[in-house]
């Protein structure tokens, strides 16, 4: 009896312990936090006007990004040189067509980081805030599934960056893991230090501006996919909720049961929620047509050279001796630019999913016991989620799994073609 109490106790501690963190605003924008922070570490981050040393970042900028585009120059230039070697073409077209990739949503990303900015401070708008120790639970749990995401692609980007630092390390020779033309003997002693240098400083630079691009685009997308859950539970029990000002709060069981005995005050109550619940969808809606329009494009060059960088990837890996540091290091080379492209296409088929459920909750509302007002509304709210929210990339096609075994299928058909010409 004495242990049921304390169980009891500590169930109440908890409860209200949720309900302290509810009343303060849930931190969405600390999804972005850690990325933004790299990004301005890595001088990539666009500053505010009111910066204090603004002209000192952007010539930081300015060098970087010179420096990084002489590295790129470095790489055509090798390929055009050997232009009749398909083996040697193949083993720099990976990193090739990777930064030329990422240097199109580089462009892309930082023409559009003001609206980016904009956007993700107003990801805590109070409409997207939790409501109630369910929408908590939902938040955090996705929060735990982020930063797990987080965790592992920067793991697996770093494990990738210092297998391709080692392997020059590792060979007799004085042979580079990256391709690329110099005009001098980079064999000799001295030039050999200065270029391996240069290519792997580059190299990692690139990774992560380009992981942590990555990680923002995913954060928000893993965001539209969050608010489509909380408005599906916030539908599916819409009268546990009242408005005030403009706000749903969770409303108490006494005032519920008082709420139910009268007929019109129910449903002037409901179909006050139900506008809310219309207006957060509308957002919704417009949080993915920004995010379309600031990675659209970029999104687009990726999935359309997606094919090419993974079989360029591939080719390299399928003539070096399996177990060999090489052979690791593409390997996890590979992995990485899958991973890339699975989770664009993974996370969009779950905002399809997750929107297309809205339509379901919009039925499970207490319409039977409301007027035909909060039906008539409710009818034409449910006619607008009958399409499921889709991310959209170039205005062509729709990021979802089917997107990623076209890719799949594309990415084989190219190797095929390269060893038969092999």
């Amino acid at each position: 009896m004495i242990e049921t109490d304390i169980g009891r106790k500590e169930v109440r501690i908890v409860e209200s312990m949720l309900e302290q963190d509810m009343q303060q605003n849930y931190d969405f924008s600390s999804y972005f936090r850690p990325s933004i922070i790299m990004l301005k570490l890595f001088g990539f981050w666009r500053p505010d006007r009111n910066l204090k040393f603004k002209g000192i970042y952007n010539c930081y900028t300015a060098l970087c990004s010179s420096i990084w585009v002489a590295f790129l120059l470095s790489q055509i230039i090798y390929i055009i040189n050997n232009r009749n070697d398909v083996q040697e073409i193949t083993a720099a077209l990976s990193v090739t067509v990777t930064f030329t990739v990422d240097l199109i949503v580089m462009m892309f990303t930082y023409k559009n980081m003001n609206c980016l900015k904009v956007l993700i401070k107003e990801m805590n708008r109070p409409l997207f805030q939790v409501k109630c120790q369910k929408h908590y639970h939902i938040a955090k749990n996705t929060e735990r599934m982020y930063k797990l995401m987080f965790k592992s692609c920067l793991y697996l980007a770093i494990l990738t960056d210092a297998l391709v630092t080692v392997v020059p390390l590792m060979g007799k020779e004085k042979k580079s893991s990256i391709k690329g033309w110099f005009p001098y003997d980079y064999t000799t002693p001295l030039y050999f230090i200065l270029t391996y240098i240069f290519q792997n400083l580059v190299f990692i630079w690139n990774t992560f501006i380009s992981f942590n691009i990555g990680m923002i685009i995913l954060a928000l997308l893993i965001q539209v996919g969050l608010q489509c859950d909380l408005l599906c539970c916030t539908l599916d029990s819409l009268d546990d909720f009242y408005t005030e000002g403009n706000v749903l709060y969770e409303i108490s069981l006494e005032d519920k049961l008082k709420l139910t005995t009268d007929r019109e005050r129910f449903s002037k109550e409901m179909t006050k929620n139900l506008v809310i619940c219309i207006e957060h969808h509308r957002q919704i809606l417009r949080v993915v047509k920004d995010v379309e329009r600031i990675s659209g494009t970029g999104l687009f060059i990726l999935f359309v050279g997606g094919g090419l960088i993974l079989c360029s990837s591939l080719f390299p890996l399928s003539v070096v001796k399996i177990g060999s540091i090489e052979f690791i290091m593409l390997l996890f080379y590979l992995i990485c630019m899958l991973t890339v492209q699975f989770l664009y296409c993974w996370l969009g088929n779950e905002i399809i999913f997750k929107s297309s459920l809205i339509l379901q909750s919009a039925f499970n509302t207490p319409w039977i016991g409301c007027n035909v007002k909060f039906q008539k509304i409710l009818l034409v709210f449910m006619m607008k989620t009958s399409k499921p929210i889709s991310i959209l990339t170039g205005g062509l096609f729709r990021m979802s799994v089917p997107v990623f075994v076209s890719i799949l299928r594309t990415t084989y058909s190219y190797f095929t073609l390269l060893k038969n010409i092999q």
